[in-house]
């Protein structure tokens, strides 16, 4: 009966939000799969697997990832990237051997389409890794076709592996039968290129020019330190907001006022965990964690989220994490964060696509504004080590600021401003609305609910004492 009562006021409480008119969704929140090491869900593919050693592979598959759509829709999935789903010599995929082959320990092309077909349905896009950079040393041009590969040099992972030569016209014109290849065949949304420096400018623009021929809203990103579009995976941004979120005491205003176009993500298949870094520095990474979610929600443009933030994982090592992902060990307090902040992005058209804004800031705490033609919403975070306040003015009068992360209402002051108060490492999403003054139907409706559950009450209790006094007259 609480637990019904607390579901139904807070269902109440999130109407005026929840009836916002629905806008098209113009950024993205992506969930990274690193496909080996995520979910085994068909264990007819279990071709020598051996949990035991990190080198081989675990039993992750395609059949696995179908399994689990429904969590990310739940999380407000819009995008899964799968790391490479190509044939390759390792579980991680970077090193291809067979680019238009999927590997057999993940499924086959069928399962591929299966698992695109059913993501659609749910409203999540499928994007696939693919590395124009290294190929395996099994792969077939180190023996018959030479001339299209050069010496061996480091990949994304680290690993010495021959390096493709981007400037020989007869491999441009393969890749890109290949990317074509698999839009054709599997109705795939897009793709994750890596590329370096060797990466020839004008083949990545011939590239999009012609995938974007195939499919118009096809999404490309691109990875690596040669990279610079706005649609790009923004490594800077990920090195600093690792620095300053990982410990309290410092601002995120430095952080926002540089470049945050591009893809803002805390970690991925080649970085160590946030939660590690956090952990080495001291502080609880589920506090650390909920303020990193808060901004990736609520930044203009696209954010990635690496599979295991659910619990979150730490695998102890400043290395990438590729172990299995815990998703039976999820962290209940940071999945309802989550939850709350999904609903709030998804159906807000300030979140979407509004105007951004740094309107305020008190040492490590910072308020940033959102705003729309209909919606308009603060996000505030305190990374500080105490409580803190921020005034904020040229808010028309007779307003307030509801919060949505935790309940609050912020009210015009006396000096005409609204005064946001926020505790020690914390966050909260605020949109602004008429003042409502005390609810007064709210506080009926209650007194209503519960008055019905006390008369119910008492009438069972008379009728149990009627009972019990006619039978013992009887």
């Amino acid at each position: 009966m609480k637990k019904g009562i607390i579901a139904f006021c807070s269902l109440f409480l999130l109407l005026p939000f929840l009836s916002a008119e629905a806008t098209e969704q113009n950024d993205e929140k992506m969930y990274y799969i690193l496909v080996d090491r995520f979910n085994n869900g068909d264990s007819s593919n279990d071709i020598d697997i051996n949990i035991e050693d990190p080198q081989a592979y675990h039993g992750g598959d395609l059949q696995g990832i179908i399994k689990k759509l429904d969590h990310f829709q739940d999380m407000g999935i819009t995008v899964i990237n799968l790391s490479p789903v190509m044939e390759a010599g390792s579980y991680h995929g970077f090193d291809v051997v067979e680019p238009q082959n999927v590997n057999p320990h993940f499924g086959d092309v069928a399962v591929l389409q299966q698992l695109v077909s059913e993501a659609h349905e749910k409203d999540i896009k499928v994007i696939l890794d693919f590395v124009l950079t290294h190929v395996s040393e099994e792969h077939p041009w180190n023996n018959g076709q030479i001339n299209w590969v050069g010496a061996a040099t480091e990949n994304q992972l680290g690993e010495s592996l021959p390096t493709v030569d981007m400037e020989n016209q007869d491999v441009q014109e393969y890749f890109l039968e290949t990317a074509v290849f698999w839009m054709q065949t599997t109705n795939i949304d897009g793709f994750h290129f890596y590329i370096n420096e060797q990466t020839p400018d004008d083949f990545i623009s011939n590239m999009n020019q012609r995938l974007q021929t195939e499919k118009e809203d096809l999404i490309i990103l691109y990875d690596g330190e040669h990279a610079t579009n706005d649609n790009d995976m923004n490594t800077s941004f990920q090195t600093e907001a690792v620095d300053i979120l990982k410990q309290p005491g410092q601002s995120i205003t430095p952080l926002l006022e540089r470049d945050i176009t591009g893809i803002h993500y805390m970690e991925g298949v080649t970085t160590p965990r946030f939660a590690y870094a956090s952990s080495q520095a001291g502080f609880n990474p589920l506090t650390r964690w909920k303020l990193a979610t808060t901004l990736l929600y609520t930044l203009p443009g696209t954010s990635m989220l690496y599979q295991g933030v659910e619990v979150p994982m730490d695998n102890g090592v400043a290395e990438p994490d590729h172990r299995m992902a815990e998703l039976n060990k999820e962290d209940e307090e940071l999945m309802e964060h989550i939850d709350r902040l999904s609903n709030f992005a998804q159906d807000s058209s300030a979140m979407q696509h509004g105007d951004f804004e740094i309107v305020g800031e008190t040492d490590a705490m910072t308020v940033f504004r959102r705003s729309s033609e209909d919606q308009t919403m603060y996000v505030a975070i305190n990374n500080d080590t105490e409580t803190k306040s921020i005034s904020l003015s040229g808010i028309a009068d007779d307003m307030q600021l509801r919060g949505l992360l935790e309940d609050d209402i912020v009210r015009q002051q006396s000096d005409g401003e609204y005064r946001i108060i926020m505790d020690r490492e914390t966050s909260n999403i605020f949109i602004l609305e008429d003042n409502s003054g005390i609810n007064w139907f709210f506080i009926s409706l209650i007194v209503v609910i519960f008055g019905g559950f006390a008369g119910f009450i008492v009438a069972v209790n008379r009728r149990y004492k009627k009972s019990q006094a006619e039978n013992g007259k009887s």
